[in-house]
């Protein structure tokens, strides 16, 4: 068992200094680029929604970066997991390795670039002086990032065995990503939607994701009556999408 854990780690480790060589190698400023994409994104985000449109929240440049930032973390797994396959085609052809680890390592790898944005919004905190409740940090993060891991790795278990078979999903998935981060509190106010549409925020695992890591970065408090959901709806996606991947798991190799 120890062995078999070993072997794991070492796995994921190789795939995430592969992802980073890959990515980053002929780059001038290297893997700076992971907190820079994502700042500059959320500070055109901030331009049109706080500066021109001047939504109602409370330190709105704060609100959205720490949306942003989780939801670019959470959609960069599910994207990177369209490829993931295809991209390593050559691991497919090894007996000896651990084939769904390709997905579930994207999920280490895209939080590997997403610790280093961290940075930043810790600044943005200190400019708003929002001080965090310290007992309530480790049960909000441990939960958020569970959850969000079981809803991004089980859809990037069904979507990166049923992409080698129907290619238009990359373009349905970019689509659908899209709508997904509109019906969530990623930049905008839930105080901004209106009361006939707040059912989608609540059966929407990841608005409930969104509110516990702003429970930490944002509005520091303490809701466990968020918990149930998001995780409840991870392990239902998680299994499903990890049964579909096994299924498929012998076809692989001849559909690269």
């Amino acid at each position: 068992m120890a062995s078999e854990l070993k072997l794991i780690r070492d796995q994921i480790w190789v795939l995430i200094a592969k992802d980073f060589k890959l990515k980053y190698n002929a780059t001038a400023i290297g893997f700076v680029w992971c907190m820079l994409v994502p700042l500059f994104t959320t500070l055109i985000y901030y331009f049109v929604f706080g500066v021109m449109m001047r939504w109602d929240a409370k330190n709105y440049l704060l609100y959205l970066i720490s949306g942003n930032f989780l939801w670019q973390f959470f959609a960069n797994v599910i994207s990177m997991n369209g490829l993931v396959l295809i991209s390593n085609s050559a691991l497919l052809k090894k007996t000896n390795f651990n084939r769904k680890l390709l997905v579930a390592g994207t999920f280490f790898t895209e939080g590997a670039h997403f610790v280093l944005t961290i940075p930043v919004l810790l600044v943005i905190m200190i400019y708003y002086r929002v001080v965090p409740q310290w007992w309530s940090i480790l049960p909000n993060l441990v939960v958020c990032l569970v959850s969000m891991g079981l809803i991004s790795t089980g859809i990037g278990y069904f979507y990166s065995a049923a992409n080698l078979w129907f290619r238009d999903l990359e373009r349905i998935m970019g689509i659908a990503l899209m709508a997904w981060c509109f019906i969530s509190p990623v930049f905008i106010p839930i105080s901004n939607v209106p009361e006939r549409w707040l059912f989608i925020y609540d059966i929407n695992p990841m608005s409930l994701v969104l509110r516990i890591w702003r429970d930490i970065f944002y509005e520091p408090g303490f809701h466990p009556s968020y918990y149930p959901w998001p995780l409840l709806s991870g392990f239902v996606l998680f299994f499903l999408g990890r049964a579909f991947f096994m299924k498929c798991d012998a076809r692989f190799a001849e559909m690269m």
